[in-house]
């Protein structure tokens, strides 16, 4: 069977395959380019106008930072991978630009990668995962991701500079330095993050038992989260670490999380420690409005509950009250997998409110999805004030229908006398 042609005479293969080699050609001039124009790789992701004719001769090159480094990432990966690439664009860009290029593609693939993994973590908008060689390149992402709420203030000034400093860039006896660095901050903090998780996650999740509990507050306490956060408040901007701790390098990656994850540790100890009277509530209330987006984010890891719908109707259904369950955005297949993936929202109206979105859920079916939407639906504060309503109007119907049937039981009895 021969191949489908378009009109040109090539076939959509062919033209693929020539859009893909096109841009491979752009991205390894824009690579060169780099290395001779550029001391800072944060300086050309900003420089929109010296690749204009980039973008107008590639229409699927990403125009923000992050999608130059993905794409650049990917496309140059190819290339390393491609023996038959690598000496065409040798012989194009000459040996020396080629290694340049395809040695900033690995350095940008590693931001990357370790950028998003972070990011799938918390709904919140961070910096780069990785620490620079000045430790203050990083840059906000703009994001529709909820705002971070404000970071509280370390009350006594001997422990404001202790959460960032590691004991390893402290001269001095070692006693001096144990209590000028983190580490025993960070020993104080991990028991008070572990407590504050737990008593969230227990009043949050009535329902689960202690094993699914302990999964929920793992999620929030360890390193990858934390860290996500110390980046979110730039504290690696902060920190006064070894100098071989600073390398981007990827062998590096767990070294540098857990590091982040132990600075907000000592970070909490010290806000909790120099405030005896609040702290511990202020931090209570910081950590609980970080991690709420966390576990919301996280709700397809629990266990699916078919009787939610019937749960949640219980809850809010009365007289006049009307459940909607609608497909917030169309089917969308899984690659490669052959499967259809669901989104499903679930609405109220009664009670006072009016099409209220409670929540969402997505699944392999519309019956799996429209499960979850009630499960976090019911995990939702407005449900909790839409049941309330629904208590004290039935209260109050029940009590008018006492009162009715006792003043006939009193009409009755004079009747009869």
């Amino acid at each position: 069977m021969s191949k489908k042609r378009s009109s040109e005479g090539i076939s959509p293969e062919g033209q693929t395959n020539h859009l893909k080699k096109m841009k491979l050609e752009a991205e390894v001039c824009v690579s060169s380019f780099i290395s001779t124009h550029s001391s800072s790789t944060d300086t050309f992701l900003n420089q929109e106008s010296s690749i204009d004719h980039f973008h107008q001769s590639h229409q699927g090159y990403g125009k923000t930072p992050e999608t130059r480094i993905a794409l650049l990432g990917q496309l140059l990966s190819e290339i390393a991978q491609d023996k038959q690439n690598s000496s065409r664009y040798s012989q194009l860009i000459g040996g020396d630009s080629l290694a340049v290029a395809l040695n900033l593609g690995q350095v940008f693939r590693s931001r990357q990668s370790m950028s998003s993994s972070l990011a799938t973590i918390i709904p919140f908008a961070v910096d780069n995962a990785q620490p620079s060689s000045s430790m203050s390149n990083s840059r906000s992402h703009k994001s529709n991701r909820p705002a971070l709420p404000d970071l509280p203030k370390i009350l006594d000034p001997a422990l404001v500079q202790v959460p960032f400093t590691h004991q390893g860039v402290l001269n001095g006896d070692r006693a001096t330095a144990v209590h000028a660095s983190y580490e025993r901050l960070e020993f104080v903090g991990d028991a008070y993050i572990e407590l504050v998780a737990t008593r969230l996650v227990y009043h949050k999740y009535p329902q689960l038992p202690a094993g699914r509990l302990s999964q929920f507050r793992e999620l929030l306490v360890k390193n990858e989260t934390l860290s996500t956060f110390s980046l979110a408040y730039k504290f690696d901007e902060r920190a006064r670490i070894p100098q071989s701790h600073k390398t981007g390098q990827s062998d590096r990656k767990k070294q540098w999380i857990k590091m982040l994850g132990d600075i907000f540790e000592a970070y909490v100890a010290a806000v909790i420690l120099s405030n005896p009277a609040n702290g511990f509530t202020v931090v209570e209330k910081w950590l609980t409005e970080l991690w709420l987006p966390v576990l919301d984010n996280h709700m397809e890891d629990l266990p699916l509950d078919l009787m939610a719908k019937q749960d949640l109707a219980r809850k809010v259904l009365g007289k006049g009250v009307k459940i909607d369950y609608r497909e917030l955005n169309p089917p969308k297949m899984v690659k490669n997998e052959g499967k259809t993936w669901y989104t499903i929202g679930v609405f109220v109206t009664g009670w006072g409110w009016e099409s209220e979105f409670l929540g969402q859920g997505s699944g392999l079916s519309q019956k799996d999805a429209g499960a979850r939407a009630a499960m976090q639906a019911l995990l939702n504060p407005t449900t909790a004030q839409i049941g309330t309503a629904k208590r004290d109007y039935d209260a109050k119907v029940k009590l008018e229908r006492e009162q009715q049937s006792g003043e006939l039981v009193n009409g009755e009895t004079k009747a009869q006398i």
